[in-house]
């Protein structure tokens, strides 16, 4: 494993970075994996023992990665029958899954910005995006990671593998997530601004009329139904009284055609208003 400062391993990154919140996981990667130390994106198992020298990765397209990672597993010298390369040392069988998952061309370059992804990819397949959103529990997080990269640490401070020395103690990690949910945090909107319409959608004196014009037709409609009669009725009033409530009532069932044509109405002078205002 990488031995160093971490601030040395930080490679230069052009702006914008599209990985920005994420940025210090994979400095984070890169130290830990022992890339940074040495070629970075260009770094294989080994540095270079398995692929007869140091090659240049980021100017290979998949296909041609794919074919050094199958050399890399037929060397002979290679106990740890591993493939791992780039900066985030991502081995042959989880390129070719990230490669079918996200429908990558061979003809792509494993450059900085494909390994970028492919280690962001991974990070999202460890529930990265699941914590920032509060639906994982930081230690799970931890854990997940170290199953991904064995140069990272468990909660309880070893590898995930066989108990392994990790490169880093977990603390560290906490400190680097710290970061990344402080990023994550900053690029998400924290109030919302009121908008102040220059135009009421409803002016007020059409507003007015609404409720002037409709209020006495619901005024009138409660007294004269049935309903109303019926509690008039139970008030104490004469049959007389009550044949005239009941004669007023036919009269507005008659009248109903005529009062629909002045609701209709009334809506389009609303309209109008609404328009011309």
């Amino acid at each position: 494993m990488a031995k160093g400062t971490f601030a040395k391993a930080m490679p230069h990154v052009s702006t914008p970075d599209l990985y920005y919140v994420y940025r210090p996981l994979l400095d984070l990667i890169g130290f830990t994996e022992g890339t940074d130390k040495g070629d970075g994106y260009n770094e294989t198992l080994g540095y270079g023992a398995y692929t007869g020298g140091d090659v240049v990765l980021v100017k290979m397209s998949l296909k041609e990665i794919d074919d050094l990672q199958g050399k890399m597993l037929a060397h002979p010298k290679n106990k740890l029958n591993s493939s791992a390369l780039g900066r985030y040392q991502i081995v042959r069988t989880t390129l070719r899954t990230i490669k079918r998952t996200l429908q990558l061309s061979n003809n792509l370059l494993f450059n900085e910005a494909l390994q970028d992804r492919c280690a962001c990819y991974l990070l999202g397949v460890r529930g990265i995006d699941k914590y920032l959103s509060g639906r994982l529990k930081e230690d799970t997080l931890i854990n997940n990671l170290a199953q991904e990269w064995a140069s990272l640490p468990t909660t309880k401070d070893v590898g995930y593998y066989g108990g392994q020395r990790a490169a880093v103690k977990s603390a560290r990690v906490r400190e680097v997530l710290a970061e990344v949910r402080k990023r994550h945090d900053q690029a998400q909107p924290k109030e919302i601004v009121a908008v102040e319409v220059d135009k009421p959608v409803v002016p007020p004196t059409v507003e007015k009329e609404v409720k002037k014009k409709f209020s006495l037709a619901g005024w009138i409609g409660s007294i004269l139904s049935g309903g109303g009669i019926g509690a008039l009725g139970l008030a104490g009033f004469g049959w007389r009284e009550l044949l005239v409530m009941g004669g007023l009532a036919i009269v507005v069932l008659l009248g109903g055609l005529a009062l629909r044509g002045w609701i209709v109405k009334a809506i389009k002078d609303i309209k109008a208003e609404l328009e011309a205002s």
